[in-house]
């Protein structure tokens, strides 16, 4: 088949994704620790202001993929708003992290839930039609998965740089909360560039345009993706993996220490080891569901999560932490392969909606992938605030100066990089299981859809187009 993905534009949406993925690991494995350790607000505040954030979100993400859907400018539907969303990620990233740790604790409070919901919503603005962009891109949709693929991998390389520029960010500048302010300033930065380069580099080449849709039948659409739905459910009950990296910070500050190496330093080195696992699986990935299938790929990856995972706690618990490790890294296989698979497993469900319907809703269908994907960052900072609170965690009093804490909260603090996220692992299968969008059952919807869009392409008007794919669509039910 055709391609038609270019370089400089692959390389665009590689930059784009270093840039999503590198301020998403800040925010997500250094925010929660900023807010408890150096802003010093309580955990049960942080937990209140990411559970209201998410339920924002379940209105905030769906929104945006409707409007990208409605959306027709001599730009594009979706390029527009990776151009105005990369200068407001800009802003409020270095907002977010604004060092205002000696104003009063209630100013401080509403401050830092202002600046989080903004930042929220503004990385729903870019991150959403980014992400649309690449079902786009190309008709090819091998060559669509493959930049999926490709994005994520990217990405999930660059969602360990703060790991380890933090480190040098806290030699250089003595004070920790302004080294993670002078991080904030640079990755937004970096960020705010890679997306507009994505702008100027970018072209939306099959969009369709989706104007005289109501609403109520555009979720209904959605609605009936099927391996959509099993997907980001699995995801969302695997979500407790992203408890490991925001809890990693409390591991090497409270529970695996390292002589006078700092905190930050400490997290590098654990998630180097963590990380060769997480790269392999990373690498790994698309030639394994090339060949075996995502649904196999899938369901083997969350039994070694749960079994190296839950191995890796009871051996550090009653055994050695230090030795521990190895289980972990093994685990990190599974990390690997869930951060890439959901991505290429939506943008490929968007043929079976297509053959189900005669419509593909790439707005909405990836604002909702986006909107999973921040509620699994939530988790980590929502379950974090909960086990800091469940687990008896003694917050510091002055800025940056760690207590001591007791056993068994040392023991409590390892379970949320361990044991809670092998138990999603676990059960984030049994959504897998009814996953059916696959084998001859997909090669056959496959060639029923390239049958529909021949037949259809007498049309060259985008609404007449659609028209026929739906009348298509239809007529299949009926029968």
């Amino acid at each position: 088949m055709e391609k038609y993905v270019t370089k400089r534009e692959k390389f665009a949406f590689a930059f784009a994704a270093m840039g999503s993925y590198m301020i998403a690991g800040f925010a997500n494995g250094y925010l929660t620790i900023f807010f408890t350790d150096l802003l010093i607000v309580t955990p049960s505040f942080v937990f209140g202001l990411m559970l209201f954030a998410r339920v924002w979100d379940m209105v905030n993400d769906p929104i945006m993929g409707i409007i990208v859907d409605k959306t027709n400018t001599k730009y594009g539907k979706m390029r527009p708003y990776v151009f105005i969303g990369a200068i407001a990620m800009f802003i409020f990233t270095i907002l977010l992290f604004l060092p205002i740790y000696k104003a009063a604790p209630l100013t401080k409070m509403i401050y830092a839930a202002i600046m989080y919901i903004c930042y929220g919503m503004a990385y729903t603005l870019v991150d959403v039609p980014a992400m649309g962009l690449m079902s786009v891109a190309t008709p090819n949709s091998k060559e669509m998965a493959d930049l999926l693929s490709f994005y994520v991998t990217i990405g999930s390389v660059a969602a360990v740089i703060p790991m380890g520029l933090i480190p040098l960010f806290v030699e250089i500048i003595p004070s920790k909360i302004w080294a993670y302010f002078a991080f904030a300033i640079f990755a937004g930065s970096l960020t705010a560039a890679a997306y507009l380069i994505l702008f100027f580099k970018s072209k939306e080449r099959c969009a369709t345009q989706t104007a005289s849709i109501k609403v109520r039948d555009m979720l209904k659409v959605v609605s009936k993706n099927k391996p959509m739905a099993l997907t980001l459910l699995a995801s969302m009950i695997a979500g407790t993996r992203y408890l490991i990296i925001p809890a990693a910070m409390y591991v090497a500050t409270y529970v695996i220490r390292m002589g006078d190496l700092s905190a930050e330093t400490v997290t590098l080195i654990l998630s180097a080891i963590v990380g060769g696992g997480m790269f392999a699986g990373i690498l790994l990935s698309p030639k394994l569901y090339a060949k075996f299938g995502y649904k196999r790929v899938y369901l083997t990856s969350a039994f070694v999560g749960a079994a190296f995972l839950g191995a890796g706690f009871f051996v550090g618990v009653y055994g050695n932490y230090y030795a521990s490790l190895a289980f972990v890294a093994i685990g990190g296989l599974a990390l690997g392969t869930y951060n890439v698979l959901p991505y290429p497993m939506v943008g490929d469900s968007l043929d079976y909606l297509e053959w189900k319907t005669g419509q593909r809703m790439e707005g909405v269908c990836f604002s909702l992938n986006s909107f999973v994907t921040k509620f699994n960052n939530a988790i980590g900072s929502i379950g974090i605030a909960i086990g800091l609170m469940a687990i008896g965690f003694k917050q510091p009093i002055e800025s940056g100066v760690p207590l001591p804490q007791s056993e068994g909260t040392q023991r409590g603090i390892f379970a949320l990089v361990t044991l809670i996220p092998a138990i999603g692992f676990l059960l984030s299968a049994i959504p897998i299981f009814f996953y059916d969008f696959c084998g001859e059952k997909k090669e056959q919807i496959l060639a029923e859809l390239a049958e529909r869009r021949k037949a259809c392409s007498v049309f060259k008007n985008n609404e007449e187009f659609d028209v026929c794919m739906e009348e298509a669509a239809e007529a299949k039910a009926e029968n």
